[in-house]
């Protein structure tokens, strides 16, 4: 099979990532990298042996023989990026959150719409639809064994913000550049997971929300961050659907990522990220109408790393024509929710 020829715009710390699981995929070969500078730039040239490269990303799309790119740079930069791509025919794999602003959003929806013969693939689908927890939950749900839902419970809330673990993110920290925070950083996972497994049926009707800035005290007095640390919503959905959602990263607390289910008949509690535990307690009306409890475990074993799986993913939907598991559409009704949060 001939090798997609993909180009990365952003090489950073994701873009690394990406460049990786491309060549451990086999189905692609990165010819060109874009970085901001000179400097970046040389130093991943080295480091992943890749011939090609520039400081101006229109330079990849003028290459006729790219058959797709990956948007690896900041959410504020993706709007005039993906247009640019898609103008040039090339398909996309595109990084979260895909926007940092409403105005944005309601851009990225039409220019996508206009390309409808080209892939956009969006990256929140990886650590939410591509593992394994995703379709063990969303089966028990199908199957009827807790009933109707009617109320979802999330929380994850932790000392550590995003610049512990990308000391070269600064940009996430301000909202213009990065949209938000954990609620931007980790919700669009959040709701891929907790709305796809409902088959993205439930429609968004009120939110009630709070959110906290300044809590985080940064050993660098540099540090600007004017994104929120904490903060929580209630939520309410079609069908009679009810989801408390809290998000903390800089917050003075510790809780572990939790989410539980409440049907009618049942209850899921469980950790849905894939390298937290696999276990899942099931409560449960019997045959007998006797209440129970038992201790699911979903297997694990087959699953590698859940940014292989999203690049295996894009490129099934390259050569094997497979439908994305987030669209551009899908992210953007996700990221309406969580903006909304927010007051944005």
């Amino acid at each position: 099979m001939k090798k997609m020829k993909i180009g990365i715009i952003g090489a950073g710390m994701i873009g690394d990532v990406h460049i990786n699981n491309i060549l451990k995929d086999g189905r692609g070969e990165v010819i060109w990298i874009a970085t901001q500078t000179e400097k970046t730039l040389k130093e991943k040239l080295n480091k992943h042996h890749i011939q090609k490269g520039t400081t101006r990303y229109q330079e990849i799309l003028e290459d006729s023989s790219i058959n797709a790119v990956v948007i690896a740079s900041p959410p504020f930069t993706h709007l005039e990026m993906v247009k640019n791509a898609l103008d040039s025919g090339k398909h996309i794999l595109l990084e979260k959150p895909m926007v940092a602003n409403r105005k944005d959003l309601e851009d990225i929806i039409r220019i996508v719409e206009s390309h409808p013969d080209l892939l956009v693939l969006e990256c929140s689908c990886r650590h939410a639809r591509l593992q394994p927890k995703f379709n063990f939950i969303k089966s028990i749900i199908d199957k009827g064994q807790i009933g109707e839902v009617y109320h979802i419970h999330h929380n994850h809330l932790m000392r550590s913000t995003f610049i512990e673990y990308n000391p070269r993110g600064r940009w996430a920290l301000l909202s213009e550049k990065g949209g938000g925070g954990p609620f931007i950083d980790w919700g669009v996972y959040d709701l891929s997971f907790h709305l796809g497994i409902l088959n993205d049926l439930p429609e968004i009707r009120t939110i009630q929300s709070f959110t906290k800035n300044g809590l985080k005290v940064f050993q660098d007095p540099g540090i600007v961050s004017d994104i929120e640390e904490h903060g929580a919503a209630f939520m309410t959905f079609s069908e009679g659907l009810t989801y408390y959602y809290e998000r903390g990263s800089g917050v003075h607390f510790e809780e572990s990522n939790e989410t539980r289910i409440f049907g009618t008949k049942g209850a899921l509690r469980f950790a849905f990220c894939s390298w937290d535990s696999s276990e899942v307690d099931y409560y449960y009306i019997d045959e007998k109408n006797q209440e129970k409890h038992k201790k699911l475990q979903i297997d694990m074993s087959q699953h590698s790393d859940d940014n292989f799986e999203l690049i295996r993913h894009f490129m099934d939907c390259l050569t094997e024509n497979k439908e994305p598991r987030m669209t551009v559409q899908l992210a953007a009704k996700h990221l309406d929710i969580l903006f909304r949060i927010l007051n944005k």
